[in-house]
């Protein structure tokens, strides 16, 4: 087995209260697992301030993290092809490229964490055996975009390199419009609206983003990394307690619906990571209720592609328990 060294620094940032440094480094490196994590900062290749420290040791904030790692080369990892039942609705295809609906509860694509899950990319490799080799990351072959494990609906596929670069520059280029349906808890009066607050990590978990309100950063705030998130939304129908929106991200940040929507009071209902989920939202929701609905794009030759998702069963069914609003 090739073993792979490098050299990495990480500056702490301020810390809401103490967390252990395997916990941490978990979430800012990704590509390892908390036991190589664990086992890095026994054999010393891991040090806070110039000194070894044990996996359980607390951060406070302001810490120096110094790493030279050693990990199984990730290049090796390769995935694992999988089968999927049910197998996801094919909504289009053609030899380059297919569009699906993704079920709920499946992971796009998996990690070195659980490669031995399905996922949609394990069961793409599975239908297309050449699959294994499109795209930069052995890992996400295909992958151009990608949904939240428990949110379902539209996801493009690509069969070929040619394919996967040409998607690749049409989501940079943001020429690709998506479309998703989103329950939130709470009556929202406004027929319309815009959210245009920036994203960045949070202080008290890696993975997790907060909102940064353009007008009121701390000098602070701003020395951290942010990304500009633009969300729009229309109301689709209204319920007693919940509203259906129709959202359209003008902008691809990770979990950017689901945070820009929570940031104005209005969560997605069953969030559990930025919602506030109560008994009765347990009992009710069976995920959280995003749905990627619709997606246009225009082909190579210039012809304009818009394909739908139907609505799944579980969120027909959710909607239909929802008390409607009452009429004076």
């Amino acid at each position: 087995m090739k073993i792979n060294h490098y050299p990495k620094l990480i500056l702490v940032e301020e810390l809401k209260s103490p967390l252990r440094i395997d916990k941490y480094l978990s979430h800012i490196l990704s590509e390892l697992s908390r036991n190589e994590i664990s086992k890095n900062l026994k054999e010393g290749n891991i040090k806070v301030n110039g000194k070894q420290v044990k996996p359980s040791y607390l951060l406070k904030g302001k810490e120096e993290i110094t790493l030279y790692l050693t990990i199984s080369t990730i290049g090796e990892q390769t995935i694992v092809p999988l089968k999927l039942i049910p197998e996801p609705e094919i909504l289009y295809e053609n030899q380059d490229f297919l569009v699906i609906n993704k079920p709920a509860g499946v992971n796009t694509h998996p990690t070195l964490k659980n490669i031995n899950e399905p996922s949609i990319a394990s069961w793409f490799c599975y239908r297309y055996s050449r699959a294994k080799k499109v795209g930069e990351d052995k890992l996400r072959p295909g992958i151009v975009h990608r949904l939240d494990k428990d949110t379902s609906g539209i996801l493009i596929l690509a069969k070929t390199n040619s394919a996967f670069f040409y998607f690749k520059k049409l989501f940079f280029s943001k020429k690709i419009n998506k479309r998703y349906l989103a329950l939130v808890k709470g009556e929202i009066n406004k027929e319309k609206g815009r959210i245009e607050f920036e994203l960045t990590r949070s202080s008290a978990s890696g993975k997790r983003k907060i909102v940064l309100p353009q007008k009121k950063k701390s000098t602070k705030e701003t020395t951290k990394k942010t990304k500009v998130a633009l969300t729009l939304y229309e109301v689709a129908k209204k319920y007693q307690g919940y509203t259906l929106l129709k959202v359209e991200p003008k902008t691809g940040r990770t979990h950017q619906i689901r945070i820009h929507l929570a940031s104005i009071g209005f969560p997605v209902a069953g969030d559990r990571t930025y919602g506030n989920i109560t008994s009765v939202d347990e009992k009710l929701f069976p995920r959280q209720m995003i749905h990627a609905y619709k997606i246009s794009f225009f082909l190579p030759n210039g012809e304009l592609l818009e394909t739908q998702a139907p609505i799944p069963k579980d969120f027909l069914d959710t909607l239909k328990k929802l008390p409607p609003i009452a009429k004076n």
